[in-house]
This record gives structure tokens, sequence and C-alpha cells, in this order.
């Protein structure tokens, strides 16, 4: 009977039926939706009282990839993004989403684009407890209405920040999107392409991404940048 039974269980797993509970509770190694590219905010949690539109939909997420008449460049991955600005929450307010769990892979890289004053990320283990504080530091105001490097600034463009939480290899955790409470000017954030999962270290110092510099007709580069955590 139990060579039978070892038998049936091992033409089940062949034919993959079993596991199905192993294989529904394994966490994923990249965040679901980090790009936001299903258009909504599937795979995120989002905080209770968040803005909806008419029909319910919350708010925030954003096709365009130029803002102002400048044309400026949100420097957008894909076909969305995180809009501060769309969400309607007044900028000197606080505001946060949270990514849906993963587990830390590859090389412990993760890369969050992000613009504007006040972005951070901050970085959790799967019980709750804070491992990370990651903020932009991208931002600087003049040199309007470029976004050059050495010439112009950087404003609601975003760039793509590298995290390293080798650290954490093997560790189960998740995301916070956060816009930082601020009284001053541009207290708002704007986020995209959350990669969860390197095989390898990105070499920030040569990686860039290219966008158009406003309404001009010159294409810059915006660095990639490695950023410091600062949580305590």
């Amino acid at each position: 009977m139990k060579k039978f039974v070892a038998v049936l269980l091992m033409a089940v797993m062949v034919c993959g039926i079993i596991p199905m509970a192993l294989a529904e509770s394994e966490v994923p190694f990249q965040v679901e939706n980090g790009g936001f590219e299903t258009g909504d905010f599937t795979g995120w949690t989002l905080p209770e009282g968040w803005p909806k539109d008419e029909n319910g939909n919350p708010l925030g997420l954003s096709s365009e990839t130029t803002y102002w008449a400048e044309e400026m460049p949100f420097n957008q991955a894909g076909n969305y993004h995180l809009d501060g600005w769309a969400t309607t929450i007044p900028e000197p307010e606080p505001w946060h989403i949270t990514s849906s769990h993963f587990k830390l892979g590859g090389v412990g890289y993760i890369t969050v684009r992000m613009g504007g004053r006040t972005a951070a990320v901050k970085v959790f283990k799967a019980d709750g407890t804070q491992v990370g504080l990651f903020r932009n530091r991208h931002f600087k105001d003049s040199g309007f209405p470029s976004v050059k490097k050495g010439v112009g600034g950087s404003w609601a463009d975003m760039a793509t920040f590298i995290i390293d939480l080798s650290d954490f290899i093997g560790e189960e955790l998740y995301l916070e999107l956060w816009d930082e409470e601020s009284p001053g000017s541009w207290a708002v954030a704007f986020f995209d392409e959350v990669i969860t999962l390197y095989d390898a270290i990105p070499d920030y110092k040569t990686m860039s991404d290219t966008v158009k510099d406003g309404n001009s007709t010159e294409m810059v580069e915006i660095p990639w940048q490695r950023v410091l955590n600062v949580y305590n």
C-alpha cells in the first residue's frame, strides 16, 4: 500500500497537479505590477481614504510623458507612472502606497525610478520591521527648463535609483513608496519601474535614461544613481 501511494504521489507530481498549495504560497522575486503597466493599482495596497474618481477608481496613475508648456520629461518607463499631482492630494500632505511581498533574490539589488523633492522608498521585512529608507537626491530647482546634467535641474523627472539590499538576500520584503510630509515647495513625488531582481549589480556609473530636454530637440541623459540607506 505504501508503495502504491508513493508511486501515485510521484505520478501526480510529474503531471504537475501537486504542490499547487506550495506553488501558490511561494513568494515571487519581483513585486507585482512594479511599473503600473496594468493601468491601475493592481498589486499595490492603498491607504484608507485614497482619492477616487467619479467611478470609484483610485486616482494617481498617469500616461503623460511630459508636463507643462515646456514639455518637461517625466522619464516614464512604459505607458504609466505614479504621478503625485494626479493623486489630487495637496502637496504638503504625505501619502504612501505599499507593494506586494517579494523574496529578495539575485545579487540583492533593486531599482526604483523616483522624482520630486519628497519622494522616498521605505523597505520592510515581512513582519513589518523597517530596514531601509532611501530618498530622492536628484531634485534640483535651478536651470529651468533644462534637465541636462551640469546645466539644468530636476523637478518631476524621475531618475533610476539603485538600492543595495544585499544584507537581506533570501528574505521576504515589501516596499512603501512615499511622498513625505513637507511644508516647502515641490512637496510632491513621482514613481515608476520598481524592479526587485537583478542577476548582476547594475553599473550605475555607466547607465542612464535618455529623454528629450523639454521642448528643445536635444536628447539628454539622466544618469542612474546609487542611493544610500538613511534609516536609523
